[in-house]
């Protein structure tokens, strides 16, 4: 301090190093310009920043930090990012009054607030930048230079309520009530907790005017009740205090309330014994600071005055106390959340993990699965060949770069299962487990397999899934499997000499109780009636029941003895079989059509089928010929009255129709041979068709086979029938 009671200001002062902090390089660069340029205050030595890596890496050198934008806009939401950069730098919020200096009290960590859209904004913030770096050294003091310290003054009451408590005598005077208050101001500000705020206020307040009755009243249901109290009241002596009436108008209005003889005043009762006059002063919304006297009118305009001042200044502390700990709260919140996401994510991760390692495991597998599969990946709904084993590119006789990266369709899925090519790609797509049924071709000839569909795991690419708690995710990856053909010709050709060894057993207990036990029975009866008569005629009647036995016994040992296992098979054409058969029957006027049969090709023993063709279009002609329908048509009629047998091919075998002169000749087109009904040959044979030779070829060679009829027509039809190919793809070939 100079001798005329002036400052000495340093030679050489340090410039304040100040970061100014906006979202684009032109805002940062010409804000910190401006600043630099502006001449209020000291030097200032302004550098414009952008990146919150550069404000973590200069914030330490620097005095201050200047956050120039709207925290509530895209540009300013990097806020908390900067404060937590900054670390112990205080910062300053230069904002637009859209973002109100409550909600700055709110967010941890902002030391100064200015609004940026306001006359001499930059004016402003260079003095609030003064003030916020008031403590550091800079431009106002020097480490090297003697000068008088700065005494504490009102400004920091200032700072929290906002204006300038009246002198309460001489400036020089350091004893007064306002000196006394200053002094608990460093306490105050640094307090962090509520109950502890109340009793600082209550204890600085009553020192600071020198009386020992001094309480606050928090509001509580309704009523005005003790929360502080200075160490000579004490609380169970106070009455709480209604809301509605003085006390709750001060509280609402802000405004003190000083009665100076409260025993001539009825607005507020007597709190406590010997007292005569009370000073009532709000503490923001939250209660009000009482301090009493013995003696009347004991409180001047300039007590109030102080008095509202330092209760402002605690409302602020408070204010800043709530506003911590809701921030401290949601922190929690968001530090207990991050780290359930973060749990959430590291179970995603590990369930990713174990799906890999169960793909790699399943891979691994694949590679060395001894039956031919296929590797699929669900891509945008289709399934996708993704590679074959080598055991596929085998057996198939198949390039595999061919189909890797094709859909699975008709030149993967095998021939046979066309009617179900929708329910076969939606099982994969939905990612089922199941089993299909289909013969395709190998280099071994055509063989039966069993189509296995094993999905890693369910669901479309692209199908979102959801959590547990109802939050959707996409999958990262495409859901993939296996089908795998396993070679079961051998096991369903067993299979189907087992039936047809177990039909001719059937055959032969039928013949037996049927055919055979009678013949015995009249052999018996005759016999008795030779011993008892003595007529040589019964004789003859047994010998014709012993004729009839021999000639059933040799039908039994032919039907156990006939072995239809087929060892070898060869492509067949229909057609060609089909015709040679027609020749060698006695068809009469009957007329034979080839029908979408002339290139089906069958995997057959050559000879057995040819024998199946015969006994069935001698059976089908026959029954023409016998049946009521034919009466008109009379020997030797020929031409369009003739009866017209029809072999035609289906998807997976071929049939024989029949129709009579009059009949529908749709055959074909209204799909009477898909109506063929398996296990109605023995009827039809009663009836007429001297079908068993056809029966047991067809169990022979596996396929079933049905018979269908209506008024005018009557189709056989062969089912399960392993296809050779047609001509064109077996020359291609």
């Amino acid at each position: 301090m100079n001798g005329d009671g002036t400052t000495t200001t340093p030679a050489n002062p340090r410039p304040r190093t100040v970061l100014y902090v906006a979202g684009s390089e032109t805002a940062a660069s010409d804000g910190a310009a401006e600043l630099e340029d502006h001449p209020s205050g000291p030097k200032r030595s302004v550098h414009a920043v952008t990146a919150v890596e550069r404000v973590r890496s200069w914030a330490p050198e620097a005095d201050c930090v200047v956050f120039a934008e709207t925290p509530t806009t895209a540009a300013g939401s990097a806020l908390l990012e900067v404060v937590d950069a900054c670390g112990a730098t205080p910062v300053i919020l230069f904002t637009e009054s859209s973002f109100a200096p409550t909600a700055a009290r709110s967010t941890g960590g902002i030391d100064g607030y200015v609004r940026r859209d306001t006359d001499d904004a930059v004016a402003y913030l260079a003095d609030e930048i003064e003030w916020v770096c008031r403590g550091q050294n800079g431009a106002t003091a020097d480490a090297d230079t003697e000068t008088e310290p700065e005494t504490d003054s009102e400004d920091d009451v200032i700072a929290m309520g906002g204006e300038r408590a009246p002198s309460t005598g001489d400036p020089a005077d350091s004893t007064g009530p306002a000196a006394r208050l200053l002094e608990s101001v460093p306490e105050l500000v640094a307090c962090r907790d509520r109950d502890r705020l109340f009793e600082l206020l209550v204890e600085s307040a009553a020192d600071a005017l020198e009386r020992e009755s001094c309480w606050l009243s928090t509001v509580h249901f309704g009523e005005f009740t003790p929360r502080a109290t200075a160490p000579t009241v004490s609380e169970a002596d106070l009455e709480p205090l209604s809301r509605e009436g003085p006390l709750g108008e001060a509280l609402r209005t802000g405004e003190v309330l000083r009665i100076d003889d409260i025993t001539a005043d009825d607005r507020l009762p007597t709190p406590l014994e010997g007292i005569a006059s009370l000073c009532c002063v709000p503490v923001g919304d939250v209660g009000i600071l009482q301090i009493a006297a013995a003696e009347p009118a004991a409180f001047d305009e300039g007590d109030c005055d102080l008095l509202a001042t330092w209760c402002r200044g605690a409302a602020a502390v408070l204010e800043r106390i709530d506003a911590d700990a809701s921030h401290d709260t949601a922190r929690d919140r968001l530090r207990t959340e991050r780290d359930r996401i973060a749990t959430e994510r590291d179970e995603i991760a590990a369930e990713r993990d174990r799906l890999a390692d169960e793909r790699d495991r399943l891979r691994a597998l694949f590679a060395n699965v001894p039956e031919p599969a296929i590797r699929y990946e669900i891509d945008d709904g289709r399934p996708i060949v993704r590679t074959v084993n080598d055991t596929f590119a085998d057996v198939f006789g198949t390039d595999p770069e061919a189909i890797v990266g094709a859909p699975v369709d008709e030149d993967t899925v095998p021939p046979g299962l066309e009617a179900r090519r929708a329910t076969l790609l939606e099982s994969l797509r939905a990612g089922e487990r199941r089993q299909f049924v289909s013969r395709r071709e190998t280099d071994d000839g055509v063989r039966e397999f069993l189509l296995t569909l094993v999905p890693v795991e369910a669901g479309a690419s692209g199908d979102a899934a959801t959590d547990e708690n109802g939050t959707e995710r996409t999958p990262d990856h495409n859901p993939e499997g296996l089908i795998v053909y396993s070679d079961v010709t051998e096991a369903n050709r067993r299979e189907r000499e087992a039936a047809a060894a177990e039909a001719r057993l059937e055959t032969i207990a039928e013949l037996v109780d049927d055919d055979v036990r009678t013949p015995l029975n009249v052999a018996r009866g005759y016999l008795e009636l030779a011993a008892e008569t003595g007529d040589p005629e019964h004789f003859a009647e047994v010998d014709d029941a012993q004729e009839r036995l021999r000639e059933l016994v040799d039908q039994l040992v032919a039907i156990a003895r006939r072995d239809d296992v087929l060892v070898e098979t060869e492509p067949v054409a229909v057609h060609d079989v089909a015709r040679r058969a027609w020749v060698a029957v006695d068809t009469g006027d009957a007329r034979l059509v080839t029908r979408a049969a002339n290139d089906r090709v069958l995997e057959a023993d050559k000879a057995r089928l040819r024998e199946l063709f015969e006994h069935l279009l001698q059976a089908v002609v026959d029954g023409a010929e016998g049946g009521d329908s034919d009466a008109e048509i009379g020997a030797g009629d020929a031409g369009d009255d003739a009866p017209v047998v029809t072999v035609g091919a289906t998807e997976d075998g071929f049939y024989v129709a029949r129709r009579t002169p009059d009949g529908d000749a749709a055959t074909v087109d209204d799909g009477l041979e898909t109506n063929a009904v398996p296990g109605r040959l023995a009827a039809a044979d009663g009836t007429g068709f001297g079908l068993g030779t056809v029966e047991r070829i067809a169990d022979a060679h596996g396929w079933s086979v049905g018979v269908a009829e209506d008024d005018d027509r009557v189709a056989f039809a062969f089912r399960g029938v392993d296809g050779g190919g047609d001509t064109a793809a077996k020359s291609d070939r």
